[in-house]
């Protein structure tokens, strides 16, 4: 398989998924100090210079991985909304979650309840199924954070056991 150097373009009928750039820093930086987005994603906002860490390996998982997170834009407006993808973050905890392609995303609360997760979700795994095959991908989702269940699950992933992240229980996740 030739890894790609950065990510492709793929568009759904609402969203476009494209590479990170440079430019994207503000945005992120938007998104990831407010609290509300990210409750379910470690629950801590990041300081600027942990944004600009997500930008920076969010490009270079795909030279490494041949996957890895797209920056997400509204078509219509143009706005950047949000960061979807595939890592392999060599977690620590919980024991063996690594080592798989783990899908996840943050997306603006200014357009919650639209429906972007899923369809972003959707072309994130039929890019992974057409590109890699269909191979085990994992994720660890918060139990209160019941819209990213229902999409894991309309995704097809199903729990296969608990653990626990920072102090944090979570549902362990796998699609086969």
């Amino acid at each position: 398989m030739t890894r790609p150097l950065i990510a492709p373009v793929i568009e759904t009928e609402r969203l476009r998924l494209r590479p990170l750039k440079a430019e994207d820093f503000d945005p992120v930086c938007r998104i990831w100090s407010d609290p509300e987005n990210v409750r379910f994603v470690g629950g801590k906002p990041s300081p600027p210079s942990r944004s600009w860490s997500r930008v920076v390996s969010s490009a270079g998982y795909w030279p490494i991985l041949g996957y890895g997170y797209w920056a997400l834009e509204e078509i219509a407006s143009g706005d950047f909304i949000g960061l979807v993808g595939f890592a392999d973050f060599k977690r620590d905890e919980p024991a063996g979650f690594s080592g798989d392609p783990e899908i996840g995303y943050v997306i603006d609360k200014a357009v919650h309840g639209k429906g972007y997760g899923r369809e972003a979700m959707t072309a994130c795994m039929k890019w992974m199924d057409e590109t890699h095959g269909r191979s085990r991908t994992i994720c660890m989702i918060e139990p209160g954070n019941t819209a990213s269940i229902r999409i894991a699950q309309h995704l097809g992933y199903q729990t296969y056991g608990e653990g626990e992240i920072d102090g944090t229980k979570v549902l362990l996740m796998e699609r086969l």
